[in-house]
């Protein structure tokens, strides 16, 4: 594998690929840029449109254009992404995969690798719709896996925990629905490209991360 490749994450939402994403990061000294968490901080800066927003909180997801426009404009056109890098989130569809294909040739550049992280459904429910966050610190919980000490509260700061409105059940499962149907294609897509991996995401992020290093080896 290239010193600063340039890899995909794919997976479930809950599938951890934001933890092997820093993982990645760290271990080949390139950026990790999520899509869903900077439409997120757009959101909570207020600089979100709003019909966006409320798809995001329903489980929707951006049009592709809109998609497109972002990540290029916030991270692709920077620095540090030409050197390399681990997109987690984008692309979710074929039609955004083809055009990062379009764009990196464009800059003389190539895709090394795709890393499917595989999570059984029920397990990634679980793992989202009972996380709890603190407002106050950003510490992250969960009801099912690692609760805090005293229910409800931030073991850091006692401030109260809350659920983000994209983690209850009912907009987790959406969302789930919503990345399965629209995202088979882009598997299939990255396997004709013979660019595709699939690593099992269960167990700890150790184990998992382990399961990546297999596929990319050592920073060459």
């Amino acid at each position: 594998m290239a010193l600063h490749p340039r890899i995909i994450l794919l997976g479930l939402p809950g599938s951890g690929k934001g933890t092997q994403g820093m993982l990645i990061s760290h271990a080949f000294g390139v950026p990790v840029f999520s899509s869903g968490e900077y439409f997120r901080s757009l959101r909570r800066e207020g600089k979100l449109p709003s019909e966006i927003a409320a798809k995001i909180n329903a489980g929707g997801l951006v049009s592709d254009e809109d998609v497109n426009k972002v990540v290029v404009e916030s991270f692709l056109s920077t620095r540090q992404a030409q050197v390399g890098f681990v997109l987690d989130g984008y692309p979710r569809t074929v039609a955004q995969a083809a055009f990062l294909d379009e764009y990196l040739t464009k800059q003389n550049l190539h895709l090394d690798a795709t890393i499917l992280v595989d999570l059984p459904v029920e397990t990634a429910i679980r793992r989202i719709s009972g996380r709890r966050v603190c407002p106050v610190d950003g510490s992250v919980y969960n009801v099912y896996y690692s609760k805090p000490a005293k229910e409800g509260t931030c073991d850091q700061c006692g401030a109260s925990l809350i659920q983000r409105e994209d983690d209850r059940e009912e907009s987790v499962r959406i969302r789930i629905s919503t990345y399965d149907m629209i995202t088979k294609a882009l598997t299939t897509y990255y396997e004709e490209q013979n660019k595709l991996a699939t690593v099992a995401g269960d167990g700890n992020p150790e184990d998992v991360f382990g399961r990546i290093r297999e596929v990319l080896g050592d920073p060459a």
